[in-house]
């Protein structure tokens, strides 16, 4: 009788042993599980789109395509990456930067309109009613041209202040601007303020 509640002492024990075994197995999986996760947030790929959409409206905020404030990134591999993956909410986002919310269409002389030239690629965007509407390829009866190339943009980009950086961009000839129109559909249009802000003076007949 004494032997057989001994076993049963015994595999009592050996059940509770193994019942705090099973639990602390449990947690730690839990405890692994959450902190991979988490970490495959920090290591998250820094070229991931935050926007998609072929129209942006510039009075509105718009969201940074390369940078948020919880990557932390290498700044070489971020540049080769962004200039592979180069697309439209680059250009939407550095014409933010270079003061497009001065633009506006004008009757008489129609809606602003921008050609970017970029390395080999071209983009245009026209703005109308202040929504951006960009697409790759050449665009007729372009305002101004901004020649960048695909580096000195995403530079741009992940910098702290991508408005500062194209100022000091255009000022030190990393970026150019070329004014295609003239001046009356420039001013009608609101491209003079525009430049001012960007460089800094009058633009020079």
């Amino acid at each position: 009788m004494k032997s057989k509640r001994g076993f049963i002492v015994k595999l009592f024990i050996f059940m509770i042993v193994l019942v705090l075994l099973i639990i602390v197995v449990y947690v730690g999986y839990l405890f692994l599980s959450t902190t991979n996760k988490d970490v495959g947030k920090g290591l998250e790929n820094p070229m991931k789109k935050v926007i998609n959409k072929e129209k942006v409206r510039v009075n509105g905020s718009i969201s940074n395509p390369l940078v948020n404030d919880s990557i932390i990134y290498n700044e070489t591999k971020v540049i080769e990456e962004g200039i592979v993956n180069f697309n439209e909410d680059y250009i939407n986002y550095l014409l933010v930067a270079i003061g497009v919310g001065n633009l506006h269409s004008a009757v008489g002389f129609g809606n602003p309109v921008i050609e970017f030239s970029i390395d080999s690629d071209s983009w245009g965007s026209e703005m109308a009613e202040g929504i951006l509407n960009t697409q790759g390829g050449t665009i007729e009866e372009e305002d101004l041209r901004i020649f960048i190339s695909k580096e000195e943009a995403v530079k741009a980009l992940i910098s702290s202040d991508a408005k500062q950086f194209m100022k000091d961009s255009v000022n030190n000839g990393g970026t150019r601007i070329e004014m295609v129109a003239g001046k009356p559909t420039l001013f009608a249009k609101g491209y003079l303020a525009m430049y001012k802000e960007i460089t800094g003076k009058e633009l020079e007949d």
